[in-house]
């Protein structure tokens, strides 16, 4: 009689047919899912471009100066305001013609200055790296001195607006998140593809902060920050020959050429000892350098002389480094490697500074950071620490740090998707 069970090879045969069979099918359906979310993502829209101003730089950050101080410095719109936002899904063609007919019904309704509006658009490592899976092409923050803690932002937008008029600036944050609309009649609601997480807003320039010192935590009572600085600290900072250049700043190569790299932190300002335990005499030094006079700053024009090769020397001898001074030290056969777009903030009420740089590569700014640190100082002076006659140090807490990419304007709407020039091309 024939065997009724079969032979011991069949069984596995027949598994393997059906596991075959079972992959092919799976097979076919993860790529028919693939296909419909390609398919998905590249639809076409009905979204309107609008026409983009003629003449506008390639660089997002390349802002024209309107008019330059007595010093030949150019003078920074007087107003800034930092937007954060999420993505809220997988971005398509529809969403990359949302973001850019936004941005460019902004450009046509406000001129490219500070009497109208400069803005950059920069992303960071969690838009790549969450919405993208892609591997970002700029660093997470880090902790850049011994004597911080920051939090840092895991945003994936920041839009930097900045003008000369306040009004803009909070127009044009009404019209990105809630749909208000521009001067004109004019939409850029950005609701539909971001989620509007945390605004910034701050000041720079003669007379500003003076007027924006009363009742403001760390900052002591009596009027302290003089009548036409314009910062609270009572010091300029933006000098040309301490700004790196915007050429110099540009990425040359590869997906963001034309583009640069941003920095953004938060910094608390304590300012109760550094006006009420100080005289001006020694502001100075801490701000510049021990061996700086009132004088001398009163004659900068172009360029703080902070003698940054005399850092030793001077730790030695007085015991005292200077900010200017121990910054200076990050330049190269070049000049700066940074250009500060900083400005001072009352937001919740307390004294604080906005730090903003751009620069070609995060490096440069970390680079910057740690030199300001002057992390040798204080093995050569014991009346020196980390933060004690160490430049502003003492009177500085970082809460915040960020880092972003700014692409050039002609790929600043979700760079690197797959389908962006598909989406920009018509």
């Amino acid at each position: 009689m024939p065997d009724k069970n079969p032979p011991d090879d069949v069984a596995p045969r027949l598994s393997r047919r059906r596991l075959l069979a079972a992959a092919a099918a799976t097979g076919l359906v993860a790529s028919t899912e693939g296909v419909a979310r390609a398919a998905e993502f590249a639809a076409p829209t009905t979204v309107s471009l609008g026409t983009q101003p003629k003449g506008l730089p390639v660089g997002q950050h390349v802002w024209p100066s309107l008019k330059n101080d007595a010093g030949g410095n150019p003078i920074d719109p007087k107003y800034n305001r930092l937007l954060f936002f999420d993505v809220l899904k997988a971005p398509t063609v529809a969403s990359v013609r949302t973001l850019e007919a936004a941005l460019r019904t902004v450009e046509r309704t406000y001129p490219w200055n500070a009497s109208g509006v400069m803005f950059t658009v920069s992303w960071g490592p969690h838009y790549f790296e969450r919405v993208l899976k892609v591997a970002s092409p700029i660093p997470h923050p880090q902790q850049l001195s011994d004597f911080e803690y920051p939090i840092f932002d895991g945003y994936d937008v920041c839009i930097h607006l900045a003008s000369d008029d306040e009004k803009i600036l909070v127009a044009i944050q009404n019209a990105l998140t809630s749909g208000a609309s521009l001067k004109g009649g004019a939409k850029a609601d950005l609701s539909s593809i971001f989620r509007w997480r945390e605004t910034r807003t701050g000041f720079a320039g003669d007379g500003i902060p003076a007027a924006h010192q009363t009742n403001v935590t760390g900052i002591p009572a009596g009027g302290v920050v003089p009548a036409s600085s314009p910062l609270f600290m009572g010091f300029k900072s933006g000098y040309v020959k301490n700004q790196a250049t915007e050429e110099s700043v540009t990425i040359t190569t590869g997906d963001f050429a034309g583009g640069t790299t941003q920095h953004v932190s938060y910094i608390r300002l304590k300012l109760d000892r550094w006006y009420s335990g100080m005289s001006q005499a020694q502001r100075v030094q801490l701000m510049f350098g021990p061996q700086i006079t009132q004088d001398q700053v009163n004659a900068f024009k172009d360029d703080p002389q902070s003698k940054p090769e005399a850092l030793n020397n001077d730790a030695v001898t007085f015991g005292i480094v200077g900010h200017a001074q121990a910054a200076a030290r990050a330049r190269t056969t070049s000049g700066p490697v940074i250009i500060r777009r900083d400005f001072d903030t009352i937001d919740g009420g307390v004294a604080g500074l906005h730090f903003v740089a751009v620069q070609k590569s995060i490096d440069d700014f970390v680079t910057m950071r740690q030199a300001m640190n002057a992390t040798n100082a204080p093995r050569l002076n014991p009346a020196i620490t980390a933060t004690t006659n160490n430049g502003i140090n003492e009177f500085m807490f970082v809460l915040r740090r960020a880092n972003y990419i700014v692409p050039p304007r002609a790929k600043r709407s979700f760079p690197l998707f797959a389908y962006q020039a598909q989406a920009l091309s018509a």
